[in-house]
């Protein structure tokens, strides 16, 4: 049986509907209110004391204030202050030359950096045909000094300092890693292509790909490296990332990808704890064995590298533990100038987030200082040996 809803009850109804959505609404503004007053006086006091400090600096320092210098110092001592020395400000006149370092394309000296937790500025990689490089500076060398700024007590002014024009000079103090000596250096600045990948092909039919960094012009002098030794008959790869301080994800990507089997490599975790897919690889693989040699500078994109390698590919690493770089970095514009975070960590899937940790060796190899042969390398042939040997063992049964 149908029933009739009198107008009285109808308008009551609206009534009340009304009046729930303005207790909602009114509820929900006030919580927003609260959030937006808890937030200004945490950000009040956040900055009394900056307050307190810039009133009196611009009534006593004894000259005019360098204003946007004062501004890029801020800013870069917030980033400072999360105690983390992979996130890094950088102001505007220095987005250029990060942009080209990303691309493999800058002007400097030829040298690859990392900062230790001991504040130092660790040479993790020597572009060839640099000034460093033909200066005779290795990697595992630090810098001490560059145009007499100490690098333990002004870390990203000394770094910052290196860059410059092309064709001008440059003084940098070297401690070496061998004799733990300083020697002074002047360097000419150049505008250098860095050649981020060489190859040859050594006995056996064993192909031999050394990748120093992971830039965008690695991946076209790596897929030219590639087809050259698979031209030439390789039945089997050698990637040795031994002294290669990471890169960008993008290239690491695109080396990995012609490698290996369909399907996602590796994951980053927020501070949620929420997964996001950073690597994947498509149906096409190259079904040949390899071998992946690391060392303690093998870090960041190097080492989840060798850790997919190995994954997803039957890789063996040979060498020593890598670094510990578990974590990843993303780079964001700002009005002005720009700055790049740590936002996650990562992990392959089937191995965990080996941050702080390394990843270990599956053939432990030492190279011996004392003799010019790379013994490291050496084993890593050995094993490739036995490696393609078993697969045609295999074939012939």
């Amino acid at each position: 049986m149908n029933k009739k809803i009198s107008l009285s009850m109808t308008v009551s109804l609206m009534a009340l509907t009304a009046a729930v959505t303005f207790i909602l609404t009114l509820s929900f503004s006030r919580n927003q209110f609260n959030r937006k007053l808890r937030e200004v006086e945490r950000l009040s006091g956040k900055y009394e004391r900056l307050e307190e400090l810039d009133a009196l600096v611009q009534r006593e320092y004894y000259t005019d204030l360098p204003e946007e210098d004062i501004m890029d110092g801020m800013l870069a001592g917030y980033v400072a202050g999360l105690g983390d020395r992979y996130s890094q400000y950088r102001p505007e006149k220095d987005m250029a030359s990060f942009e080209d370092s990303n691309t493999g394309v800058y002007t400097g000296i030829g040298v690859t950096v990392q900062k230790t937790e001991e504040n130092e500025a660790l040479i993790v990689a020597v572009s060839e045909g640099g000034a460093a490089e033909k200066a005779g500076i290795v990697a595992g060398d630090r810098i001490i000094s560059v145009n007499r700024i100490a690098v333990a007590e002004h870390y990203e002014e000394a770094l910052t300092a290196i860059a410059g024009e092309v064709d001008t000079t440059v003084d940098i103090r070297i401690r070496s890693k061998t004799s733990d000596t300083d020697k002074d250096y002047t360097l000419t600045r150049s505008r250098i292509d860095e050649v981020t990948v060489t190859g040859e092909m050594l006995e056996h039919r064993i192909g031999y790909i050394r990748i120093s960094k992971f830039r965008t012009v690695t991946v076209q002098q790596f897929e030219t490296v590639l087809h050259d030794l698979r031209g030439k008959g390789a039945e089997g790869f050698i990637f040795d990332v031994r002294d290669n301080g990471g890169g960008m994800l993008s290239a690491l990507e695109a080396i990995a990808d012609p490698l290996l089997p369909e399907g996602d490599l590796a994951f980053s975790y927020d501070r949620e704890g929420n997964a996001t897919t950073i690597l994947k690889s498509d149906s096409n693989c190259i079904d040949l064995p390899y071998v992946v040699l690391v060392n303690g500078y093998s870090a960041s994109a190097s080492e989840l590298f060798a850790c997919i390698m190995r994954d997803y590919g039957g890789a063996v690493l040979v060498g020593e533990k890598t670094f510990g770089k578990g974590i990843m970095q993303t780079s964001f514009d700002l009005s002005s100038g720009g700055v790049t975070l740590t936002t996650a960590t990562y992990a392959t899937g089937k191995t965990p987030c080996y941050h702080g940790v390394g990843l270990e060796p599956d053939i432990l190899s030492v190279n011996d200082p004392e003799t010019e042969e790379d013994t490291q390398l050496l084993d890593a042939q050995s094993k490739m040996l036995s490696m393609i040997q078993g697969d045609k063992l295999d074939d012939a049964a």
